[in-house]
């Protein structure tokens, strides 16, 4: 049932990022929702869940920004990866720990997509791959801070009551 709610989910968010977003960025950075949703399902529920987030999220955005295809897939696994590794060495998920983690994520994915689309395509003259990464890290962490209370405390409420259940 996760998995099937990370698709959907994902596929709702890249749709999201891809028509109203492009229209709220401020100074050329904007606000990455895949991203931020892909790592901080990775952190509080489980990976599995977070790739399809990423792999998913990432083809619906390539497609429908017509970027070359695979190329934000790629990006946000490695972000769903370095998150999952934060995860596994962090105690448990907690609030901090995925907020930053998401701003760090995000503003290092900005500039690899940078990078990457430079390298494909080619920049036009003027674009800074740098520029991006400070508000996009920002962005990012904010709506981390506004989105992951609801999958921590639902995953605190999950396994509490999986502990105080007795096992027939």
């Amino acid at each position: 049932m996760s998995l099937v709610l990370a698709a959907v989910g994902a596929a709702v968010a890249a749709l999201i990022q891809s028509s109203i977003l492009p229209f709220t960025a401020a100074g050329g950075a904007g606000l990455d929702l895949v991203l931020v949703l892909a790592v901080v399902w990775t952190m509080t529920v489980g990976l599995e869940g977070g790739l399809v987030w990423a792999f998913l999220g990432g083809l619906l955005i390539d497609v429908l920004l017509m970027r070359p295809l695979g190329l934000t897939a790629f990006v946000l696994l490695l972000a769903v990866g370095a998150a999952w590794l934060v995860g596994r060495v962090s105690p448990r998920s907690s609030y901090p720990i995925v907020v930053v983690t998401t701003a760090v994520s995000a503003a290092l994915a900005s500039v690899l997509t940078v990078v990457l689309i430079g390298a494909l395509r080619g920049l036009p003259p003027g674009v800074d791959p740098v520029a991006q990464a400070v508000p996009s890290g920002f962005l990012a962490g904010l709506a981390a801070a506004v989105i992951a209370p609801i999958p921590i405390l639902v995953q605190r409420r999950w396994l509490h009551d999986e502990i105080d259940r007795v096992d027939w």
